[in-house]
């Protein structure tokens, strides 16, 4: 299955027009300001745009990304920037950054040289001191470095506060039994994804896929090793996705898998890695009761836009469809939505 992501999800920044070399010595009441501003976005993501905002209209910079935290893991992701989602650049600054290391944060803002590329780095911290991402300027003036570290320093009671308000968040969009992403949280991803497959004219798949023997295990062991074996299931899934596909408890024993930018027949790579990493050895090993553990399978169904469904609503129908037509008959196996023809509607 061919790598099409760029991962980033990069946002562009507000154009201003930055004065071109302009030096970042600035009074302290500029700095305050620039605090507020930053302090009245709620989210972390907004007080990265308005960070880079800030600092490329004070140093002259053209260009700049801001990296924070990724949902999936402990590594930094593009937040948001200048930079096109396919510029070389992004990709560089981000194997230098997370090269360089979070333990040379603590001094603040610091020059890093990569692959030609001249930036400087910015780093943003929380309350509690514990790095949350960074701001990196490409080209800034030599003198940027000091009234940058002031800001963010000021900045960071905002920081340590959309920090809190992102936690609280992960809690609202995650499936306590399985682990993984719960159906709110589908609802509203997926509607992104598609807006931003329609935006960039790029695919995007769904995995449909739903357990064909949990009620067995439901009614012979009871419903505690039920929600374990789900448990057990998600991790399974995990480990066969890449971390920009994300999977979602649907309901019950239904699950799904959004991949964005990969077409149907990537979909159906990954959907026969999913399927062996869970036909392939007994779930519960161990368990009271369970000294060898049932074996489990599941029925999969794949739909992708623009090939099979345009909407929300039409991706779930259309990958649910082909999902119960293996349900229906051999089960532990794949099936692709029909394409979709121009008879179907806009």
């Amino acid at each position: 299955m061919s790598e099409r992501r760029t991962g980033a999800g990069v946002k562009p920044g507000r154009e201003r027009k930055p004065e071109k070399g302009r030096a970042a010595s600035l009074p302290g009441e500029s700095i305050v300001e620039a605090a507020l501003a930053v302090s009245q976005r709620l989210e972390l993501e907004g007080q990265l745009h308005a960070f880079l905002d800030l600092a490329r209209t004070w140093t002259g910079a053209a260009d700049g990304v801001a990296f924070g935290p990724d949902s999936e893991g402990p590594d930094l992701k593009v937040l948001a920037g200048t930079l096109a989602e396919t510029d070389p650049r992004l990709e560089t600054l981000l194997r230098a950054v997370r090269a360089r290391g979070r333990q040379a944060w603590a001094q603040g803002a610091f020059p890093l040289e990569a692959e030609g590329l001249h930036a400087l780095t910015v780093p943003l911290r929380g309350e509690a001191d514990a790095a949350v991402g960074a701001v990196v300027l490409l080209d800034p003036p030599k003198d940027a470095a000091a009234a940058l570290t002031e800001l963010a320093h000021r900045a960071r009671p905002a920081i340590a506060n959309a920090m809190q308000v992102r936690a609280i968040r992960e809690l609202t969009i995650r499936d306590d039994t399985a682990s993984c992403y719960n159906r709110r949280y589908f609802e509203e991803f997926i509607l992104e994804e598609l807006a931003r497959a329609n935006r960039f004219k790029t695919p995007m798949s769904l995995i449909f896929f739903d357990m064909d023997n949990l009620k067995e295990v439901n009614t012979r062991l009871g419903h505690a090793m039920g929600s374990r074996t789900l448990l057990e299931v998600s991790g399974r899934v995990r480990g066969k996705i890449r971390k920009f596909d994300k999977l979602f408890r649907f309901g019950g024993d239904e699950f799904c898998i959004v991949l964005p930018e990969t077409e149907w027949h990537g979909a159906t790579e990954v959907a026969e890695r999913v399927r062996e990493a869970i036909a392939g050895r007994p779930f519960l090993q161990g368990a009271r009761g369970t000294p060898e553990g049932p074996m489990m399978t599941a029925s999969f169904g794949i739909a992708s836009f623009p090939l099979h469904a345009r909407t929300k609503e039409e991706l779930v129908q259309r990958a649910d469809r082909a999902m119960q037509s293996i349900k229906s008959t051999t089960k532990n196996g794949i099936a692709v939505a029909e394409r979709r023809r121009e008879s179907d509607g806009a």
